[in-house]
């Protein structure tokens, strides 16, 4: 049987023209086997320098595509190779000269360095440390990449006090809120200090401030974590966040509202509640509770924020608050990447 062969030409009449003739448009017929092309991903870089440590992080929404990244060092480069094409978005400019052609991107070290390779998550970021090195130690092959604590030498905090001034808050005793708040706040920015943090309090004294006087206070400082500390008379534990959904695309106009600064890091409160709860559980051996609340304050901040709420009992024990202060850093410094 003769075998007919027949082209095919997928025509679609769209309309007619005023002439009365018939305007006709060929669709492509697409290649067998061709796949559309994956979408770059968007990728933040932030660099930073302390101490002698020049610190390039790479921060994207996607934890395989951090996990499937490759750092190698060769002579006086180092190759970043990422798993396909990114957008990459710089805030701050490395200073020494970096490069990036498709997904490799390219940072030349001009003397001699070592380097030491985070991957971490929550949220997903690569981080790389260089270090300057003796000549003979310096431009050896980066043979190790670990997932283990780092924390961005330059990180800023805001902590938030509650109450203050006439406004006293809970009181038990002879214990009040305000008094007992304020006293962790400067436990914990000593101890952040002492790292050589920056850190802010939203009062230094016992006065009254409103929640938008601490909300423009705390935006003014561009914190990377934002703390408000407040006391309960219950026993509980608890972390609360904003109830603010993330940001969606066409969300972008209100973002500059006071009241809704929190959309755009609700992923990142988040993060931040979970460490702090993490790391409070292990260290007080107590459950630790984690809420949503539609919290002005909260959701009025362009930072990573939480609230922390702690039984009015247990902050006024001092050993107990020792244990509270430690526990608050080492929250802050999983969630930096320490």
């Amino acid at each position: 049987m003769r075998k007919l062969m027949t082209v095919f030409a997928v025509l679609v009449i769209l309309s007619v023209s005023g002439t009365g003739h018939p305007v006709e448009t060929k669709l492509p017929v697409p290649k067998s086997g061709a796949a559309p092309a994956a979408p770059a991903a968007d990728v933040f870089l932030r660099f930073s320098k302390h101490e002698g440590i020049s610190r390039i992080v790479f921060e994207t929404a996607d934890e395989s595509f951090i996990k499937n990244t490759t750092v190698t060092s060769e002579r006086n480069q180092i190759k970043v190779l990422f798993p396909s094409n990114l957008n990459l978005k710089a805030q701050g400019n490395p200073d020494m000269e970096t490069s990036l052609k498709g997904n490799l991107y390219t940072i030349t070290v001009n003397s001699p360095f070592r380097i030491k390779v985070l991957k971490l998550s929550s949220p997903p970021r690569l981080s790389v440390d260089i270090m300057a090195a003796a000549k003979d130690e310096g431009r050896k092959p980066a043979a190790v990449e670990a997932t283990g604590p780092a924390i961005t030498p330059n990180i800023r905090v805001v902590l938030d006090p509650g109450h203050g001034g006439y406004e006293v808050g809970i009181v038990s005793g002879d214990l009040r809120e305000k008094d007992l708040t304020f006293s962790l706040a400067r436990s914990v920015e000593a101890a952040l200090l002492k790292k050589n943090k920056t850190v802010f309090l939203t009062r230094k004294a016992d006065q009254f401030l409103s929640i938008t006087d601490r909300a423009i206070f705390a935006n003014q400082k561009a914190p990377d974590v934002f703390i408000s500390l407040h006391l309960s008379m219950t026993d509980n534990f608890v972390i609360y966040i904003s109830a603010a959904e993330p940001a969606s695309p066409d969300a972008a106009g209100e973002l500059y509202g006071l009241m809704s600064r929190q959309r755009r890091y609700a992923d990142k409160s988040k993060a931040l509640a979970e460490g702090l709860g993490n790391v409070l559980k292990e260290e007080l051996k107590r459950d630790i509770i984690l809420r949503k609340m539609d919290l002005p304050l909260l959701a009025s901040v362009g930072a990573a924020s939480v609230m922390v709420e702690l039984p009015v009992t247990v902050a006024s024990d001092q050993s107990v608050k020792t244990k509270i202060t430690e526990s608050l850093l080492k929250g802050i410094a999983s969630y930096a990447g320490q």
